[in-house]
């Protein structure tokens, strides 16, 4: 089984296959995560790295998901960190495309679109419109250096209350996704 870094630039890890599109990186694979057909056989890959990738991505977002989806074996773990949409790094940076965040990954999640029906939530059949599954096995996010002496002993609900009121209280998202396959 194989383990893919997306997106690596420079940035090396052990063990992992370092993709990237820009050849002066020096990646051991060569290739557009938004337009072209992965270089790897069906179901083979055990672990996915994308730090930082899925908010550069433009119409090919839905391109990347699905070839991870078809690389991946049953129960593979791809490890996500994106910048929170309210943070002034995400919304800085020009190359920036998307928000990415739990919610709008659970989309592609079958579990949660049955969910969606059975509760009458209009929320997109992702999942089954490109049928992948992606189930989210965990998510956390990380606070602002400058908010965390603020936060640190507050009650889960007032720290809700600042993020949804405040720009820049979190600084990223780490979410783990574990890829379906029924077959």
């Amino acid at each position: 089984m194989k383990k893919l870094h997306l997106g690596s630039g420079y940035k090396r890890y052990d063990g992992y296959l370092n993709c990237d599109n820009d050849p002066t990186t020096k990646p051991d694979l060569l290739f557009d995560l938004e337009s072209d057909r992965y270089p790897l056989e069906n179901s083979t890959v055990e672990s996915v790295i994308a730090h930082h990738v899925f908010e550069h991505l433009g119409e090919g977002y839905i391109h990347c998901l699905k070839e991870l989806y078809r690389v991946c074996a049953n129960d593979a773990l791809i490890d996500v960190r994106v910048p929170h949409p309210r943070s002034d790094a995400f919304l800085a940076d020009p190359t920036h495309q998307r928000p990415v965040t739990p919610l709008g990954l659970s989309l592609f999640s079958k579990k949660y679109n049955r969910w969606c029906d059975e509760n009458n939530y209009p929320a997109s059949q992702l999942a089954r419109r490109y049928d992948v599954d992606f189930e989210i096995v965990q998510w956390n996010y990380s606070f602002h250096d400058a908010y965390k002496h603020l936060l640190e002993n507050k009650p889960p609900e007032k720290i809700q209350e600042y993020i949804d009121l405040y720009n820049n209280i979190v600084s990223e998202f780490y979410i783990k996704l574990k890829v379906i396959k029924d077959d």
